[in-house]
């Protein structure tokens, strides 16, 4: 009669070592972020590509990173990490059918799959709009291969800095904002991109090599792009800009994606006549 609940245990055992082992080998190898650097005499601003999300014990801090973290006094992030966006007082409705009857029966397998990839049942995106089942896929995602918020470049940096000034390019809950309002077909395009996207650990691995080809391959499509990237590009370039005219030296960390492919931030300091220098 014990039988099956020793054999049981001894699954659980596995399968937890076997995840364990998993964000192990995630954050095992150092990793090297794109970084760059603007200065024009008596201000300097190292423009450092964030994960949101990471492993515990992912090494991304060396030499250079380090350098930028000592020698800036101010940080400026996408967000406060601290701060409550309001997600799922915007992500919910009341009245949704249930993700799964959303899509049409060609689509099923694909959902199907990226479901399990977060290791979470069906019914937990029930009720999320397409723009909100789209970010909570991407983030079971990440979250399902060890990846935490906490761990996360933003969150690190924002702790690292409590002794000097932070700043956030946006106000607490903008960013879920600028989703909500989306037209109803790029929410479903947004939904389906998420479904058809890469793994997070090929985003993880681009991003830990630096590399902007991949980084721009795994980013939101042409038609989504403008929304999601390129309009925050504009205005974080903007204010980037114009605190050039000020002395002072800062850190700035957004998503690696908006340092990458046509209309980066770093293109569009570039087009200002600033000189941005790769640093890493």
């Amino acid at each position: 009669m014990r039988r099956p609940a020793i054999k049981c245990l001894r699954t659980l055992i596995v399968a937890a070592f076997a995840a364990a082992l998993a964000a192990c080998s995630l954050a095992s190898e150092p990793a090297t972020p794109p970084m760059w650097k603007v200065s024009d005499g008596d201000t300097t601003v190292w423009l450092l590509g964030s994960m949101h999300l990471l492993p515990s014990g992912t090494d991304w801090r060396d030499a250079a990173v380090e350098r930028a973290i000592g020698e800036a006094d101010t940080l400026v992030l996408e967000s406060d990490p601290d701060a409550k966006s309001g997600f799922d007082v915007l992500a919910k409705a009341p009245g949704l059918p249930p993700l799964t009857e959303r899509l049409g029966p060609d689509r099923r397998a694909a959902l199907d799959k990226a479901i399990a990839r977060t290791g979470q049942p069906a019914d937990a995106f029930d009720g999320y709009k397409d723009w909100g089942a789209a970010v909570m896929l991407d983030t079971g995602d990440a979250t399902d291969a060890g990846a935490t918020s906490k761990d996360g470049v933003d969150a690190v940096l924002w702790a690292a800095f409590r002794t000097k000034k932070r700043v956030a390019l946006e106000q607490p809950g903008a960013q879920v904002r600028a989703l909500d309002i989306l037209p109803p077909q790029l929410q479903r395009r947004m939904l389906d991109e998420t479904i058809d996207g890469p793994r997070y650990e090929s985003v993880l691995d681009a991003w830990s090599r630096g590399d902007l080809a991949a980084l721009d391959k795994a980013s939101a499509s042409k038609e989504l792009r403008p929304f999601l990237v390129t309009a925050a590009n504009r205005r974080w370039a903007d204010w980037i800009a114009k605190r050039m005219g000020q002395k002072g030296k800062l850190l700035v960390a957004v998503g690696a994606g908006h340092l990458a492919g046509k209309e980066s931030i770093v293109d569009l300091l570039a087009a200002k006549g600033f000189q941005v220098e790769r640093v890493q």
